[in-house]
């Protein structure tokens, strides 16, 4: 089956920004030229567990909640449930909307037509956090409706193919209950005992992370980069550590789609006879700027992250690890005026692409180079990882507000 993008329908702001990063990354069906997105997502699962890019806002976490305690509360069955939340979710839509505070509503565009609803976009929070105590998909939840609405808890037992049933509570007993005027009523603004709640859970559940310290260390007004975070520079011992792995991860392969985004450029002028001149040139300073950088700073050593991977369970294929080490190698032994015309770094970054593309390859397939968009104005800064910063910042901003009431 082909993959597909699908854009979510979030804020106007937010669209404009994901449609900048898709010039950066464009593919059908992926943001990663590269190849990297398993070790940018092995890096922000162990900062940031439980959070995605397609999250919005932290109320939502509370939000989805109340919402099924409401479902499980009138008795909606397990064949219903999916239609009836469906429905309350849409209908949340038109309620955020009548507040000031409005930035960050999924589906205000879509409506009905919405086709991932907060709930299937904020399930790995609330697995992962342990509001939803049994740690189970939503697919599992729908399933199981009837029999967790009945209190009989499921529970795989390993001497019977079947189920026993316990009274244990699948929402967390300490779960804040909804405001009065809920669901008729609703916002982004937290109470205190919400924000209390939700900074317990964190710490619990993600103890040694950044994101655990930051909901109980962090000001009510995170930097807007992460490598500028006071709160998140000062971190202690192994965070500490994990946050300088992804920030020195992050700026090493910066360069990788400065170098492949310049080749294209050249290569749409070889071959198309576009005059993307100006594109070339701001690549050019952009990886040149980038280069000066990246031998200012410590030797990139790809053994440490391979070892993190390996200790998270993630995936390490053999062609990513060489592509990586083998960047790497030649970026120590060049000059920082060398990089952009390095033949060796060039053939690498296009094999690369090869590898994951075949004959969808921009550099190999002169119909691929025409939905390329030329850029003028780059930073290398927009090229590197921020391991959903975007999106924790945000969250840690909502939760401060709820401290302040």
């Amino acid at each position: 089956m082909q993959a597909t993008l699908t854009w979510l329908d979030l804020t106007a702001s937010d669209r404009d920004r994901m449609r900048r990063v898709l010039d950066l990354f464009k593919e059908q069906g992926t943001l990663d030229e590269m190849g990297l997105g398993s070790l940018r997502d092995v890096l922000s699962d162990a900062l940031f567990p439980g959070t995605s890019y397609i999250q919005t806002r932290l109320r939502y976490v509370l939000f989805i909640p109340w919402i099924y305690q409401r479902l499980e509360a009138r008795r909606v069955r397990s064949g219903d449930v999916e239609r009836a939340a469906r429905a309350a979710e849409v209908d949340l839509i038109g309620r955020l909307e009548q507040n000031e505070d409005a930035k960050g509503i999924i589906g205000v565009v879509a409506r009905g037509a919405l086709v991932r609803l907060p709930s299937s976009l904020y399930w790995s929070a609330l697995t992962r956090w342990g509001i939803f105590r049994p740690q189970q998909s939503l697919w599992w939840y729908h399933s199981h409706f009837d029999a967790l609405v009945d209190g009989r808890g499921v529970v795989g037992r390993a001497d019977d193919p079947g189920v026993i049933w316990s009274q244990d509570a699948h929402w967390h007993p300490r779960m804040p209950e909804p405001p009065k005027g809920f669901p008729w009523e609703a916002s982004f603004a937290f109470t205190h005992e919400e924000a209390d709640f939700l900074r317990g859970r964190v710490e619990e559940s993600c103890a040694g992370t950044l994101l655990a310290w930051l909901v109980c260390n962090s000001s009510d007004s995170p930097a807007k980069d992460v490598w500028d975070d006071p709160d998140a520079l000062r971190a202690p011992g192994s965070i500490g550590d994990t946050l300088e792995l992804a920030r020195r991860f992050s700026l090493h392969v910066a360069g990788i789609p400065l170098l492949y985004n310049l080749l294209v450029a050249e290569r749409r002028r070889e071959v198309l006879g576009k005059d993307d001149g100006q594109s070339i040139d701001a690549f050019r300073r952009a990886l040149a700027e980038w280069a000066v950088a990246e031998a200012d700073d410590s030797p990139y050593e790809p053994d440490v992250l391979w070892d993190l991977v390996v200790r998270r369970g993630g995936r390490l294929p053999r062609h990513q690890r060489v592509f990586i080490e083998s960047w790497s190698r030649r970026i120590a032994e060049l000059d920082p005026d060398s990089v952009a015309d390095d033949l060796r770094l060039r053939t690498l970054v296009a094999e690369r692409e090869l590898h994951l593309k075949g004959g969808r390859a921009r550099l190999a397939n002169r119909n691929r180079l025409v939905d390329w968009s030329p850029w003028s104005n780059i930073r290398p800064m927009d090229f590197r990882m921020d391991f959903r910063w975007v999106r924790v910042r945000q969250f840690l901003i909502d939760l401060h507000g709820g401290f302040a009431t």
